[in-house]
């Protein structure tokens, strides 16, 4: 066979990405004709590339021109970065353009200065007579610019001006990027919001027991769903335990196998888990422990006394540490998540034992 397995080197297309149609479709519904920009607000390796990729792919096949802008801010640390960032995207995308055009479209972008450079999307658009599709990757570094000489909400009057562009953004923080959207309600009128949904086990248990059969190997579906349980239906982290299950065994992946792999997988991660605790306060720490329990009234006085927290302000001051350093977040319930599923399992099963 030419490919090994559960390979993580590759993005998913078409058929073999696991449970997210709809989640594609609202992707693919945003870059239609009469769509809207969105903002997508999801946990570090939960997909969204796959997604958004998988979604280009479809709407290429539909009527009118669409040329894609990818804008990566994972270096940008300063406004200084972001603007080159910026630019360089925006020379690519007029090329793009340009490719296969009968008059070529001419835009001087070292002769436009200040706020003016983010009117660009707009300006190639219109001109160009194209829909150009702005992605965004870690959008939440943004953040670091803010001060006197920038806000986001600058961006916000300018973008939402424009007609014929779609802006596809997304970040590896999702507190941040709720922060973004959700709490500060920043491109509220240009953008639509999407949190991605956990993925139907009974999906996830099929795509494990089909692949491995498709590469000679058999596993149960009472297998598959625990390995299920250990990453919480994450695909980075089952596809990693489903490797190192193909390279531990033979024909048969039991559950000895299974545990030998998860354990394996335990092992890498485990530095990562240790600084992270490490780099939390006692009484962070004591909260994580009341969210691994259960937990959800954290300020009654029988939670703060088991689980020794100091005081209603204390365990409000915890609950944002957590959520800075993108440890837990909250659905709008005020329910808590640890958002790194591995890291949930190795909480319970392997440091607060």
């Amino acid at each position: 066979m030419s490919e090994l397995p559960f390979a993580l080197e590759k993005l998913p297309v078409g058929k073999s990405i696991v449970g997210r149609d709809e989640e594609i479709d609202s992707v693919v519904a945003a870059l239609s004709p009469g769509g809207k920009s969105l903002a997508i607000l999801a946990e570090a390796r939960s997909g969204k590339e796959t997604v958004v990729r998988e979604a280009l792919s479809r709407r290429s096949s539909m009527p009118g021109r669409m040329v894609v802008c990818d804008i990566d801010l994972t270096n940008v640390r300063s406004f200084e970065d972001f603007t080159a960032v910026w630019c360089d995207s925006m020379r690519e995308a007029a090329q793009e353009v340009n490719r296969g055009a009968l008059l070529p479209f001419e835009i001087h972008i070292d002769e436009i200065a200040g706020n003016k450079l983010f009117e660009l999307p707009g300006i190639v658009s219109s001109e160009a007579g194209v829909m150009l599709v702005v992605y965004f990757k870690e959008f939440q570094n943004l953040l670091h610019l803010e001060g006197e000489t920038f806000r986001l909400e600058q961006l916000d009057r300018i973008w939402s001006r424009q007609k014929g562009v779609r802006y596809i953004i997304t970040g590896s923080f999702i507190n941040a990027m709720k922060s973004i959207f959700l709490e500060r309600k920043c491109f509220y009128g240009m953008c639509r919001t999407l949190e991605f949904k956990p993925l139907d086990k009974k999906t996830v248990c099929q795509y494990i027991h089909s692949t491995f059969l498709n590469y000679g190997r058999i596993i149960e579906m009472e297998e598959a769903m625990a390995i299920c349980e250990v990453a919480s239906c994450n695909m980075w982290y089952i596809k990693q335990i489903c490797a190192f299950c193909c390279s531990l065994a033979g024909y048969y992946m039991n559950r000895k196998v299974v545990n030998e792999a998860r354990d394996s997988i335990i092992s890498i991660h485990e530095p990562r888990f240790k600084q992270t605790i490490f780099d939390l306060t006692g009484q962070q720490v004591n909260l994580l422990h009341a969210v691994v329990d259960g937990t959800t009234r954290f300020s009654t006085a029988e939670t703060m006394e088991r689980y020794h927290l100091n005081s209603s302000a204390g365990v409000a001051r915890s609950k944002e540490g957590l959520m800075k350093k993108e440890v837990l977040t909250f659905d709008q319930d005020d329910n808590a998540r640890i958002i790194d599923p591995l890291f949930d399992y190795w909480l319970r099963h392997y440091y607060f034992i």
